[in-house]
């Protein structure tokens, strides 16, 4: 077997970690901002298994002590000694190259998930492909369960590879050539025109290890982690109601959707606590 290091972020990274059964050389980490403590959690793995760990940019000469490097997770661009780095992707390559793939995929309700793996160029997701694998899902499927599966991939191609020094490249078209778009805060926020089940799918596909979707409710901005379509009532003139709280179960607001109702079962404030749900007359926008 070829020593070799790990460069990991977030949950996913994390979950690489604790799965592989060999033992890396070193680790190289850096908090990704998913707003997770995966980051803390990678530190500490290493720490209580006597793993080597270094910083983002705070790393000197580690790649000279290693044959291959494994990167999950990773989000900076990798400009020197590509030839020992293998990049796993969460796409089923060359399907949406770039940023969060797995949340695309889940808004966009597609019946997979996929994970490549590839010795990386200096363009975006490129290089020679090595293994990719797709993943059967089903809905409503939250971003966790979603990330579980692409990592049970990304264990399995890394086994292949670490148990094989005649691993070759293989050769695909680009006739499903598709990227992905970075996303920022407003991308998390839900549009309270679109189906209950729409929604339900966004708060499930923003949901741990991401904070959640988000929403305005009483003027303050919140995070809404986990909901349930609830019977449809007809409401009249519904376009003039959407948004709006029907009633409130044990402090769990029920939704007027564009389509649907929605039962919000978790919510936090910017800070982190529970959001109080005890009035009727508020709209969520």
């Amino acid at each position: 077997m070829n020593n070799f290091g790990l460069f990991l972020t977030g949950y996913k990274g994390l979950c690489f970690l604790q799965r592989i059964t060999y033992v890396p050389s070193f680790v190289v980490t850096c908090d990704n901002q998913e707003g997770s403590d995966c980051y803390e959690k990678i530190i500490n793995f290493c720490t209580e298994n006597n793993i080597k760990c270094y910083e983002h940019k705070k790393f000197d000469d580690v790649l000279d002590s290693v044959e291959m490097v494994f990167v999950v997770g990773w989000q900076f661009l990798i400009k020197q000694n590509l030839d020992k780095f293998i990049v796993f992707h969460d796409s089923y390559l060359p399907e949406r190259k770039g940023f969060c793939p797995v949340v695309s995929s889940l808004l966009d309700e597609s019946d997979y998930v996929g994970a490549s793996c590839f010795h990386p160029t200096q363009e975006l997701d490129s290089g020679s492909l090595l293994f990719r694998r797709k993943k059967k899902i089903k809905y409503p499927i939250k971003i966790k369960d979603a990330f579980d599966y692409v990592v049970e991939m990304y264990v399995e191609m890394f086994y292949n590879i670490i148990n094989d020094n005649s691993t070759k490249p293989i050769s695909i078209g680009d006739d499903k050539l598709s990227y992905t778009v970075w996303r920022d805060e407003e991308d998390f926020r839900i549009n309270w025109e679109k189906t209950s089940s729409h929604i339900k799918q966004k708060i499930y596909s923003l949901g741990y290890p991401y904070r959640g979707s988000t929403s305005l409710y009483d003027g303050n901005l919140i995070y809404i982690q986990d909901a349930e379509i609830v019977p449809e009532l007809n409401i009249c003139n519904r376009e003039d109601h959407i948004g709006k709280i029907w009633e409130v179960e044990d402090n769990n607001p029920i939704i007027i959707c564009g389509q649907g109702m929605l039962k919000i079962l978790k919510a936090n404030e910017s800070n982190g606590d529970d959001v109080v749900f005890n009035k009727i007359r508020k709209r969520f926008k």
